[in-house]
Formats: structure tokens, C-alpha cells, sequence
């Protein structure tokens, strides 16, 4: 091959998944051939690295500006500013891990810098301390159902 590829996330999570399951069967000659192919990623995999660094340090300052105790944890949102893609009027509803204690916020405005704000009240009333990784919304009728991890 004499041209410089351009892998997808997606394509790169493929290969990336596959050489695991293969370097798993244990065989010693596969695994010499996943470490080949791990290092002919090398450059995939620290442009992987210092896009989740630079996502991770954006994040936190995003959560130091909103005084939040939530963590985001959205990787595949870039831009808290850009507006979401959620119809306006929504509410976060959220159960702690335990599903005992549900937690219904307004959501004021239409970025994911607003439903990050929506979601850590909702984590924060909820009291548990534990799960305060917001990754990920599902919308059910007018609720965007939160789901976290620890």
C-alpha cells in the first residue's frame, strides 16, 4: 500500500477490540502478531490518547466553571456550547444506582452545557456519590433518561 490511510472511530475500535480477542486465545505466536500490529498503530492510538486528554481537561474545566460534582463522561461531544439534539422542554429524570430515590430537572436551554447543568442537580438530589459519571441520555417521551457510572 503506498498512500496514507485515514482511519474512522469506529474502524479504529474494531481493530482495536479485535487484536484483544485475538491476543486472549493465548497463542504465542498470535500474540507476537498483535503486538506487530499494535505498534504499527502507535500514531493511532496517541492521536486517540491526546484527544481524550485534551476532551478530559476541557470537560474539567467546563465542570470547574459550573461548580458541578458530576463527572461527563460524553466523549463523543466535543463542544458543550453546541446545542443538543433534544427537543426544548425536556427533563432530565434520573434514578440513583439503587433506584430508590428519582429525580426529575428542568433542562433551561438548549445546549449539552445545560444538560450537563440539569443532570448534576439531578445526581446531586438523588445523594448518591458514588455513580457521578454522566454518560449518557435516552429520550423517553419528554424525559431524557440519565444513565451514570462510578
Amino acid at each position: 500500500m503506498n498512500c496514507d490511510v485515514t482511519l474512522k472511530a469506529e474502524e479504529f475500535k474494531t481493530i482495536h477490540n479485535s487484536l484483544y480477542y485475538l491476543d486472549c486465545l493465548g497463542d504465542p505466536k498470535v500474540s507476537e502478531l498483535v503486538e506487530t500490529m499494535r505498534d504499527a498503530l502507535k500514531g493511532a492510538y496517541d492521536q486517540e490518547r491526546n484527544d481524550f486528554d485534551s476532551k478530559y481537561a476541557y470537560f474539567s474545566q467546563i465542570k470547574e466553571e459550573l461548580g458541578a460534582q458530576s463527572i461527563w463522561s460524553i466523549y463523543e461531544t466535543a463542544d458543550l456550547d453546541q446545542p443538543h439534539p433534544y427537543p426544548s422542554g425536556v427533563f432530565v429524570t434520573y434514578k440513583d444506582h439503587w433506584g430508590t430515590r428519582a429525580q426529575h430537572c428542568a433542562v433551561y436551554g438548549n445546549t449539552w452545557r445545560d444538560l450537563y447543568k440539569a443532570a448534576d442537580n439531578c445526581i446531586r438530589n438523588s445523594g448518591d456519590e458514588h455513580h457521578i459519571f454522566i454518560e449518557s441520555f435516552k429520550l423517553v417521551g419528554n424525559d431524557l433518561v440519565l444513565s451514570t457510572g462510578s
